[in-house]
This record gives structure tokens, C-alpha cells and sequence, in this order.
């Protein structure tokens, strides 16, 4: 409902030291099509990734939502309170307007609910032992209830949000609802672009997109739908006209939201993260961080085996040796090279001839500047340690708590 030159790091410290600087850059933009025209987007890179884009019901306007709960508003979208400022067990992941966009609701992975404005609360999973997390929401017609669903595809009503199936044991991601015009039935898209009706919500016959899906959002009629792909091609089906397609070089599309009468969307693009990409053969069970270092990528792993999230990484050759390791201490700010470098968000799992290895941010100089660019993430270029993103670290950061299984694949 995922933005310059080499130094070999070689030593850790521990010290305290400020909080690391953004990234450089804008890590959101979004494009407008059809009658939608694009109002604007933060011109920063956000503390967290952005995770959402929600359209104001009935005006132009649209919300934009980060994993941290910031939210910027656009157009006649207006600022009810965020949770930016607050510790959080998960991510939140999703925004819901209220029917009248006087309020909003925010969701977080473990289903727990954040209400603002005129949005009530109705109940939540955050009290609840899930069998997979919380990846989208939606809000009943009368703005009196909520859905909740699952990656597994169970389905949870709150309020006059009544339940009509769920997706549990269809073998597929699912990642986003949209209830049907009445509210007596819903649709749930699954990772593969596939459509699955309830209720009384208009069928839809598709197909797999080569390169999955990401998003999708119904026609007012409820008898159409546009589906975004990972890609930023729109596939459309029933009374969903086709109105464009995003591209970008540097950001993935990560959401789509539809102007108030349906003549024209949104598509919020952003870092790219591989919510429901299966895990490598033979890298463990639980709930686990897997790091293949032939391939230099790490995977974010549930406990039902679901992959959440995977990034380009830069390691060293063959360092750790293959095997299962643990958190098992983690550092917001750590410094090498005499305090010269500056490490944000490092999560210790293994142990050098020397010194610790962890995952954590490309570390950036006196001045702010990275040593190394995101661009050549995915190739060897670390003394040791597993160089990262700065957003994507911070994913891994609130991911693996001291104790998270760490498995190191060759």
C-alpha cells in the first residue's frame, strides 16, 4: 500500500556521535497522468523509505507516507499528525484517507494502527502473533471500518469492514486491498500482478508481469482496475483506461493512486525493495537476514519465509565464511579510521581476525561525502564490514534486533 572514491574501512568504534546525514539527494518523486497532475514531492531524501502514496478522496491532492510515519502532503491533501517523531515496534508501511480526506489512518507490519484527524480507531493486530506481516490497508465507503491483509493473504475487517475470504494458501505474496464500491467485498493483488476478487467485487481475468507487481488501485465504478508493475508499467483491466506508465533511472515505482474521478493517476516511484522475491535455496528457516556474498545482495527475511525486502550490497570477497551467525550488538553511529569515517546504523553479526563485522551505511567523511556511491552497490568494495544504502540500512537496522539470525551464503 522500497538516491566518491574507495577507502578501506579497517577499524571500529564505538563512540557518540551526531546522527548520520540523509542521504543526498530526493529518495521520492511522483509523476502524474491523465488528469492527475503531478503536485509536487519532497525535493530531500527522507529519514526513512518512502512506502505510500494516498490520494485525497474527493480533491486534487495526494499524501506521500515514509516507513518512519513522516507524511507530506501535496494539493488540497491537508497535514493531520504523523508518527515521525516516534519510536515504532515496525515500519509503517500504508496510509488510508478517511471518505471525506479530513483524516487518515497509518498501518505498521505488525498491524498496529495510528489514527489522525477525523480517522476513528476500530481495532488492530498489533496485540496478535501473525503468521506474516501487515502489508496493506484499506477503509470501508463509510469510513466506519477498516481491512487489514496480510503477505500470507489473510484478511482482517475492524468495524463495519466485514470479512468475505482471504487469500491464505494461494502460494502467492499478497501486498495490496481495495475494497469493492458497496464495501461488501474487496480485491487483493498479489506480488505477481495477479487479481483476487470477494465479495460482491467485480472479477478480473490476468497474468503474471514478468517483472511482478507493485501496487494497484480501482476505477470509481469498482468494474475496473490499473495495475502498477515494478517497473512503472500500467496494465489495466474492465473500465481502466490506459493513461501512461512511469520511468525513471534511479527509483522503482512503489505506488499508484488514483485522482477523485478516475480520469487520471498518481505513481510514486522510490528506492527499490523486493517485497515477495523468494529467498536463496538452502539459506536457513525463521525469520532471518541472508547475505550471499558471490552476489553481493542481503535479503530481509520473515518468519514464514517470506522475503520483505532485498538490497545490493558491498562486502568483501569471501568475508565472513559461509554460515549461520547472530546480532549481536548494534551501534546507531560507529567511526573508523580514527574517527575519520562515520558508520551509520551498524548491526554486529560476525567476528574478523581483529575486529567486528556488521552491516552498515557507506561511510561518509568529515564533510558528509560518501566514500563510496550507491551506484556501485553490489560490488566488492569494504575491508570487511557490509556497506549499504543509507535508507536501506536503516530497513535492516529496525529489521534485526540483537539476537536476529545472520546467514552468510557463499
Amino acid at each position: 500500500m522500497r538516491l566518491l572514491s574507495t577507502v578501506a574501512v579497517v577499524a571500529l568504534l564505538t563512540v557518540a556521535l551526531p546522527a548520520a546525514p540523509a542521504a543526498a539527494g530526493p529518495s521520492v518523486a511522483v509523476q502524474g497522468f491523465g488528469s492527475a497532475a503531478a503536485l509536487g514531492h519532497p525535493d530531500f531524501a527522507l529519514n526513512g523509505t518512502a512506502v505510500d502514496l494516498a490520494a485525497h478522496p474527493t480533491r486534487p491532492g495526494y499524501w506521500i507516507l515514509g516507513d518512519d510515519g513522516g507524511v507530506f502532503t501535496y494539493g488540497t491533501a491537508a497535514f493531520h499528525g504523523s508518527t515521525g517523531n516516534r519510536a515504532l515496534n515496525r515500519p509503517v508501511l500504508g496510509l488510508a484517507p478517511t471518505p471525506d480526506g479530513d483524516g487518515y489512518w497509518l498501518v505498521a507490519s505488525d498491524g498496529g494502527i495510528f489514527t489522525f484527524g477525523g480517522a476513528r480507531f476500530f481495532g488492530s493486530t498489533g496485540a496478535l502473533s501473525l503468521a506474516a506481516p501487515i502489508v496493506g490497508m484499506a477503509a470501508s465507503p463509510s469510513g466506519n471500518g477498516y481491512w487489514l491483509v496480510a503477505l500470507d493473504g489473510g484478511v482482517f475487517g475492524f468495524g463495519d469492514a466485514g470479512f468475505y475470504g482471504s487469500a491464505a494458501g494461494a502460494g502467492v505474496p499478497i501486498i495490496a486491498i481495495e475494497p469493492s464500491r458497496s464495501g461488501r467485498g474487496y480485491v487483493l493483488l498479489g506480488a505477481d500482478g495477479s487479481l483476487r476478487s470477494y465479495g460482491d467485487a467485480s472479477q478480473f481475468t490476468t497474468s503474471a508481469l514478468p517483472q511482478g507487481a507493485t501496487d494497484f488501485v480501482l476505477t470509481p465504478s469498482g468494474a475496473g482496475a490499473w495495475v502498477l508493475g515494478a517497473d512503472g508499467a500500467v496494465h489495466t483491466y474492465g473500465d481502466a483506461p490506459f493513461l501512461g506508465a512511469a520511468t525513471n533511472d534511479m527509483l522503482s515505482a512503489r505506488a499508484i493512486a488514483r485522482a477523485a474521478d478516475g480520469s487520471g493517476y498518481w505513481i510514486a516511484l522510490a528506492p527499490a525493495a523486493a517485497t515477495g522475491s523468494p529467498a536463496p535455496p538452502d539459506s536457513g528457516v525463521g525469520r532471518r537476514v541472508v547475505y550471499s556474498n558471490s552476489q553481493q545482495r542481503v535479503w530481509l527475511v520473515e518468519a514464514n519465509g517470506t522475503v520483505v525486502h532485498s538490497f545490493l550490497v558491498s562486502g568483501r570477497r569471501g568475508v565472513p565464511n559461509p554460515g549461520t551467525y547472530q546480532v549481536f550488538s548494534k551501534s546507531a553511529m560507529s567511526s573508523a579510521h580514527g574517527g575519520d569515517l562515520r558508520l551509520p546504523y551498524m548491526t554486529r553479526f560476525a567476528h574478523g581476525r581483529s575486529l567486528a563485522i556488521g552491516f552498515h551505511g557507506i561511510p561518509r567523511r568529515g564533510d558528509g561525502s560518501p566514500i563510496q556511491s550507491d551506484s556501485e552497490l553490489g560490488q566488492f568494495r569494504s575491508a570487511g564490514c557490509v556497506r549499504m544504502n543509507q535508507t536501506e540500512v536503516k530497513i535492516l537496522w529496525d529489521f534485526a534486533p540483537v539476537g536476529t539470525a545472520v546467514v552468510v551464503l557463499a
